[in-house]
């Protein structure tokens, strides 16, 4: 059974918007994630050496949605690091402008484990088979990270987010591609901030049109 592990985002290196290059971690080692799992150091060493030319960067874990190839792969001490450089076409375009804007922020593992232990309350992996990184919109444990502190500070992060994905929609020249991304952030950013501010009943109501969707958070967020 293939797993989707997430890490933050690493960087955006900014080369004249023609290279599209962008740098990051993969995967973190030592760290205990929503799984119970531990990836701990070496465990991609095997799978890069055997197949880290074929490994991909990809949207979405789709691999119809290629976006580019890794100029670098590798392991240090803090995870799995790479560098991968988006093709020129629309999707890696849309998505390096996603990324640059921070609407984008994650990135994600596609790994099959091949040497674990469970050991008490985790499961220790000491070897994977490395399928894809994946560019992706908000992870699951980043939602649960906001909707588990209520606070003022989590509230900004959701108006940052949704600042930026106003920026995009002012800018028109929209692809197909980004339009559904934005659609995807716009109603989990009112997932996110209705049940982190608002009462139950509010919550519940259905808002399904992204449209409508737009103008809910522009109210609220006033």
């Amino acid at each position: 059974m293939i797993l989707y592990k997430s890490a933050p985002l690493g960087e955006v290196i900014d080369a004249d918007d023609k290279q599209h290059i962008v740098k990051g971690y993969a995967s973190y080692f030592n760290n205990k994630d929503s799984d119970g799992d531990i990836i701990r150091p070496g465990s991609y060493a095997k799978t890069i050496k055997e197949n880290g030319e074929r490994v991909r960067y990809i949207y979405q874990h789709n691999m119809a949605q290629p976006l580019g190839k890794m100029v670098m792969l590798e392991e240090d001490d803090k995870g799995l690091k790479f560098e991968a450089q988006l093709a020129n076409t629309t999707l890696g375009k849309d998505v390096y402008e996603l990324i640059k804007m921070g609407v984008i922020t994650e990135n994600s593992v596609g790994i099959l484990p091949m040497q674990k232990e469970f050991k008490g309350d985790y499961r220790e992996i000491t070897e994977v088979k490395l399928y894809e990184v994946s560019a992706v919109t908000m992870a699951a444990n980043d939602q649960a990270k906001i909707l588990d502190v209520k606070g003022s500070e989590n509230k900004e992060q959701i108006i940052k987010r949704y600042d930026n994905l106003a920026k995009l929609i002012r800018k028109g020249n929209i692809s197909d591609e980004m339009g559904y991304a934005i659609e995807a952030e716009l109603l989990k950013l009112k997932s996110l901030f209705v049940s982190a501010t608002l009462p139950i009943d509010e919550i519940t109501k259905p808002v399904d049109d992204s449209k409508q969707v737009y103008k809910y958070l522009i109210d609220k967020l006033k």
